[in-house]
């Protein structure tokens, strides 16, 4: 039961003070409660996403994921725009999937979001022949690591 505070008279009774206090220590116990379940859940997660695999046994995050050797500045010096995209003025995005091997080496490459056909064609053509990759490491082991790159065309 909650009491009345006279405020006109900066007189009120000891139990809507301890009320409130109550009120205030019983919501810190609880943020700290909440802090710590929030923290455990992150933990908890953020070691089952380093081991997520998919069916194949390929690696979806790993501990170190694969780089571009060179980085992805290298890519945009290798691109070579393809003549009818540049007379049609055709530019955006194009998203390439693929695996990066143990060794290094893409796999399976597929386009995951088109823009055009000279643009797909030349977005996989970076990244099978052109773009080379370090492995990714999984408890100091390279591991297969799905990957999917965006290759930007822009005129």
């Amino acid at each position: 039961e909650i009491k009345e505070c006279d405020w006109s008279s900066d007189v009120c009774s000891s139990d809507l003070i301890n009320q409130s206090i109550n009120v205030v220590q019983w919501s810190r116990r609880c943020m700290k409660k909440l802090y710590l379940i929030v923290a455990m859940f992150a933990i908890f997660f953020s070691g089952l996403s380093a081991q997520q695999k998919d069916d194949k046994g390929i690696y979806l995050t790993a501990e170190k994921m694969p780089a571009i050797k060179g980085g992805m500045a290298s890519i945009g010096k290798k691109v070579r725009y393809p003549k009818i995209a540049k007379e049609m003025g055709i530019q955006g995005v194009v998203y390439v999937g693929f695996v990066v091997t143990s060794e290094g080496k893409v796999s399976e490459p597929k386009i995951l979001r088109s823009l055009a056909k000279p643009l797909d064609a030349e977005a996989l053509r970076l990244i099978t022949e052109d773009v080379k990759f370090t492995p990714g490491y999984y408890q100091g082991n390279a591991v297969p690591v799905r990957m999917v790159l965006p290759i930007r065309f822009r005129l």
